[in-house]
């Protein structure tokens, strides 16, 4: 468990602000855990109760540090208003794609990738750059129950 916990915390960690002081951490909200760079957020369903910034324990586990009350007094719990970023409302199309298939098709482009989403037919996701081309077919059949959104916490 110590190795999955330990690439989870890897992964949040890609989308912390490396200038912004308030958004350089991962944190808990009790229900989940966010980190964000202010352009990107990544989120992992991992209840742990406790509310504050998110470490690795020595023994590999995730620990949880309150904010202090400096913190606390600015923001009210601290924590970055990281649920105001979701997007609401539904989404225009969703597409349910391979993992692999996508980093494989992402891995040949250049650093700016632009997307495009064809529903129709089978669903498929286009990826194109200054001098480079993709296309992803989209599955289908993977039940709705097999995905998870972050939650805002109720007010």
């Amino acid at each position: 468990m110590q190795k999955v916990i330990k690439s989870w915390y890897s992964w949040l960690k890609k989308a912390i602000s490396t200038k912004n002081q308030e958004l350089n951490a991962v944190y808990s909200d009790g229900r989940q855990l966010w980190a964000t760079d202010g352009f990107s957020l990544h989120a992992r369903q991992v209840a742990l109760v406790k509310q504050g910034r998110v470490t690795l324990s020595p023994e590999g586990l995730f620990a949880v540090t309150a904010v202090d009350d400096a913190e606390a007094a600015a923001g009210g719990s601290g924590l970055p208003p990281f649920a105001k970023t979701l997007p609401q409302g539904e989404p225009l199309t969703t597409l349910v794609i391979d993992r692999d298939r996508l980093l494989q098709a992402l891995k040949g482009q250049d650093r700016q990738v632009r997307l495009a989403l064809y529903a129709a037919g089978p669903g498929m996701v286009e990826l194109s750059s200054a001098g480079a081309y993709a296309l992803v077919v989209a599955l289908s059949g993977v039940e709705e129950t097999a995905f998870w959104r972050p939650e805002p916490a109720a007010d």
